[in-house]
């Protein structure tokens, strides 16, 4: 089982959609995932996260079967040709079932356990892990308070289905229903965002947010920023992130152990 409490984590994106926000359409071809996947491993991923739907603001759903006729063949092809562990990015328990029997050691889900069936598939599935992200919509408590009982809600949930907690990371969501302000407080501040001791990972590579503060509004030069605050997020502790740019996460990261280490 894969564990998510090794610190300074780096999961590398891998979006074959057509329209995600910043690399839609880039990855679509089988063969061309395949060698992203192969340089995402090169570069330093720990963990290649495939999606197979948008999720950016405004978003239109696509169907489960759609969703893993783009999915389901490049997970087997990529299995193929790397050892890198493998995360998919769903809610629909149809494809998670189908993705798990095709070798993916972790399921990504966006809804956080929140479409029915997917709790049962994962208790009958006890050698992967989850990824329970917070992306409904905000509730009248602190920010602070809302995250909280979300993840009490959460960890209640995988008690009651036998989903052993050393499974599970949580994700704080970052873009899904927050202002930028809150976004932000939640990107500086990540232990107030903590469950207890359970592990985090932050996702904010070339998101609104950084355009926001950076002044950038084209999400493929976004980089520069997402690996800085990505950093920042591993240095207060967050076990891993989320990132596009595998390459300058791992160079930041290994300059910036190289350098506290002289200390």
């Amino acid at each position: 089982m894969f564990d998510f409490t090794k610190k300074q984590q780096i999961m590398g994106i891998l979006n074959v959609t057509p329209d995600s926000f910043s690399d839609g359409g880039h990855y679509t071809d089988i063969e061309a995932a395949v060698e992203q996947a192969e340089a995402l491993a090169l570069a330093g991923a720990d963990v290649i996260d495939i999606g197979g739907q948008s999720t950016r603001p405004g978003y239109q759903e696509i169907t489960p079967a759609e969703e893993l006729a783009r999915i389901l063949p490049v997970v087997e092809a990529v299995k193929q040709r790397i050892s890198v562990p493998l995360s998919v990015d769903t809610y629909f328990p149809e494809v998670a079932q189908a993705v798990i029997s095709a070798g993916v050691e972790i399921i990504n889900d966006i809804q956080g356990l929140g479409q029915p069936g997917m709790a049962e598939l994962l208790a009958a599935n006890p050698e992967v892990a989850v990824v329970i992200m917070h992306s409904r919509k905000r509730r009248e408590s602190s920010l602070i308070a809302d995250l909280q009982e979300f993840y009490q809600e959460k960890v209640t949930q995988c008690q009651q289905y036998g989903i052993s907690l050393e499974r599970v990371a949580f994700d704080p969501g970052v873009g899904f229903h927050k202002s930028v302000a809150e976004n932000l407080a939640i990107m500086a501040q990540p232990q107030d965002f903590r469950f207890e001791k359970l592990p985090l990972l932050y996702g904010v590579s070339r998101k609104r947010t950084i355009g926001t503060v950076t002044g950038e509004t084209n999400p493929l030069e976004r980089d520069y920023a997402s690996v800085t605050a990505s950093l920042f997020a591993l240095e207060q502790g967050v076990e891993m992130v989320r990132v596009h740019n595998v390459a300058g996460m791992k160079q930041a990261l290994t300059m910036w152990e190289a350098l506290k280490n002289l200390n």
